[in-house]
């Protein structure tokens, strides 16, 4: 299911309908197209826009529009191999960004505000401009800090997909459990007549911090959010606060060679 797919009903409208003001501040930025792409596919995974903030490197914010997910794409000024940024946010359509992004290969692209507010992508011989939109009609990420951690793992990011594949076979939601006396991770699923569970223990993953945790998840979400962590790189995993309702996800992992970080938040299915 797709960000857009998910939006069923939305009332604020297309970005296509959207008013555009000029955007301002200065940008002229360059970096390997298949930084930027991950970056922005991964932004796509909850939402179909985002707010683009530069200045000290460059952060992709995108929030889900039914409050259920959001995620956070942070490169680093060590991601570019040229970095000119005044501190300013952009709102900015996910797939316009994407289709020029996609257009690079593997040519290093520049991304500049041009004086007529438009942002100028190019790579190679390809040029392609397109319009900022509004900030304020892109929802707004308040990152719910990770102060209080009911119990958090790391794995690889091959064996968290893997669990989220098991679970997709079988039905629409997943309960993540940890387990303080046996030490160990499960990710399990029920359907209407199949069930699927794995385990994983201390020696499957690279750390735990075992807290008794148990919630219910989208699959939904959690089949587009790990389909954009690349492959081979750990993922930390964190039941952030608790309560009956059960505990958000967080997932954090690095992209970009460790130039980039990547953090997610998707909250809970409530039982009833």
């Amino acid at each position: 299911m797709t960000a857009r797919q998910r939006q069923d009903g939305d009332g604020e409208g297309s970005t296509a309908n959207r008013t555009t003001e000029p955007a301002s501040g200065g940008l002229d930025v360059r970096l390997g197209a298949e930084r930027l792409a991950t970056a922005v596919d991964a932004a796509a995974a909850v939402a179909d826009e985002c707010r683009l903030t530069v200045g000290d490197g460059m952060a992709f914010r995108a929030r889900d529009p039914a409050d259920v997910a959001m995620a956070e794409l942070r490169l680093d000024r060590e991601a570019f191999d040229a970095y000119e940024a005044d501190e300013a946010t952009f709102g900015v359509a996910l797939d316009r960004l994407g289709d020029a992004v996609s257009l690079a290969g593997d040519e290093s692209v520049r991304l500049r505000l041009g004086e007529d507010g438009r942002f100028d992508v190019s790579a190679g011989a390809v040029e392609y401009a397109f319009a900022p939109i509004a900030t304020e009609a892109v929802r707004a990420v308040e990152w719910v800090d990770a102060g209080s951690v009911a119990a958090s793992a790391t794995m690889a990011a091959g064996d968290l997909r893997r669990a989220v594949r098991a679970a997709d076979l079988v039905a629409d939601h997943a309960t993540f459990a940890v387990d303080a006396d046996e030490r160990t991770l499960t990710v399990a699923a029920s359907g209407d007549t199949d069930d699927v569970r794995l385990d994983f223990d201390e020696s499957d993953l690279d750390a735990l911090d075992a807290g008794a945790v148990e919630s219910l998840y989208s699959v939904d979400y959690l089949r587009d959010i790990v389909g954009a962590i690349p492959s081979g790189v750990p993922v930390t995993v964190e039941f952030v606060g608790g309560g009956e309702g059960g505990c958000p996800l967080s997932l954090e992992h690095a992209f970009a060679g460790g130039d980039g970080t990547g953090r997610w938040l998707l909250a809970p299915r409530i039982r009833r």
